[in-house]
C-alpha cells in the first residue's frame, strides 16, 4: 500500500508545455526496464516456459536439450514483450479514452479553449506515457546488443528500435503528442497479438496460436491499413492547412511559407476567430 499512494497523490491531470527537461525521466526509465525484466526472466518466465514446453520423448537427449533450450530463451522474449505490449496498450488507452481527439481528429490541433497547435499543453499523464515508450525502446536497442537471441531480422530489428525513438522524441518535441497519444493506442494492440501467438506456437498450443493469429490479422488491417492511413496521417495531412491563419499566428514562419498559406486564402472559409477553418473542396 504504501508504494501505492504517492502515485495517488500525483495530480495526472496536470497540464504543462513539453520541454527538454521531460526527458531527464528517459534514462530511468532505460534503466527500468532491463532490472523488471531480469527479475520477471528468472522468477516467472522462465518456470512458465519449463512448465509449458514439455522435452518431446522422440528426440534424442543432446538434441532435444538444445531445441527446448531454444524455445525456452524464444518464449521467454515473447512473454517480455507481451508484458510490455500490453502495459503499453493499457497506459495508452488509460490516456487517451476519454480525450475528445480520440473519436474527433480536429482536437489534435484545437481546444481546449483557445488552444491551438503548437500552443497547446498535455497532461502529466501522457508526457509519463511517452518516457515510458520512449525508455522501452531505448533499453531495447541495448537489449538486441547484448541480451536477445540474435535472429536474421537482426538488422530491421534495430533500425525500428533507432527509427522509433527518433519519431518519439521528435514529436515530443515538435507538439505532436496527441497524435502520438493514439499512434501508440493503435499499433501497440497487435503486438500484443502476435506476441500471445508466438508464446502459443513455442508451448505447442495449436488452437490459441492460431486464435490469436487471426486476431492479429483482423486488428492490424483494421487499425494499421484503415483507421491510421485514413484518419491519423489523413488529419497531419489536411488539418494543419485548414488551421493554417490560427496557426501562423502562434508560430514562427518563414515569409515564404506565408505568403504560400495566405495566397489560399480564396480557397478557405474562415469562420470568426481561430477555433474553426475549414478548407472549401
Amino acid at each position: 500500500m504504501d508504494l501505492v499512494e504517492p502515485w495517488r497523490l500525483v495530480d495526472w491531470g496536470q497540464e504543462g508545455y513539453p520541454t527538454y527537461e521531460d526527458f531527464v525521466a528517459l534514462p530511468f526509465f532505460a534503466l527500468f526496464f532491463p532490472t523488471v525484466r531480469f527479475f520477471l526472466d528468472r522468477f516467472v518466465f522462465e518456470k512458465l516456459a519449463r512448465r509449458l514446453i514439455p522435452q518431446k520423448s522422440t528426440e534424442k537427449l543432446s538434441t532435444g536439450i538444445d531445441s527446448r533450450r531454444k524455445k525456452i530463451n524464444k518464449f521467454k522474449e515473447s512473454a517480455w514483450k507481451f508484458v510490455y505490449f500490453l502495459s503499453g496498450e493499457l497506459l495508452a488507452l488509460s490516456v487517451t479514452y476519454n480525450e475528445p481527439w480520440l473519436t474527433n481528429t480536429r482536437y489534435f490541433w484545437v481546444g481546449p479553449g483557445n488552444q491551438v497547435w503548437p500552443d497547446q499543453k498535455i497532461k502529466l499523464k501522457l508526457k509519463f506515457v511517452y518516457m515510458y515508450v520512449a525508455g522501452f525502446y531505448t533499453y531495447s536497442i541495448f537489449a538486441l546488443l547484448f541480451w536477445e537471441t540474435r535472429r536474421s531480422d537482426f538488422g530491421v530489428s534495430m533500425s525500428h528500435h533507432m527509427a522509433t525513438v527518433v519519431l518519439i522524441v521528435l514529436s515530443y518535441i515538435f507538439r505532436f503528442a496527441r497524435v502520438g497519444s493514439v499512434v501508440l493506442a493503435i499499433h501497440d494492440a497487435s503486438d500484443v497479438f502476435l506476441e500471445m501467438g508466438k508464446m502459443s506456437k513455442y508451448s505447442g498450443c495449436e488452437l490459441l496460436a492460431n486464435a490469436t493469429f487471426l486476431l492479429f490479422v483482423a486488428s492490424w488491417i483494421i487499425l494499421r491499413l484503415i483507421y491510421y492511413p485514413l484518419w491519423i496521417l489523413r488529419s497531419t495531412r489536411l488539418a494543419p492547412v485548414s488551421y493554417a491563419k490560427c496557426i501562423l499566428e502562434n508560430i514562427a514562419v518563414s515569409p515564404a511559407f506565408r505568403f504560400h498559406i495566405l495566397k489560399m486564402k480564396s480557397n478557405m472559409k474562415i469562420d470568426s476567430g481561430c477555433s474553426i477553418i475549414h478548407v472549401v473542396a
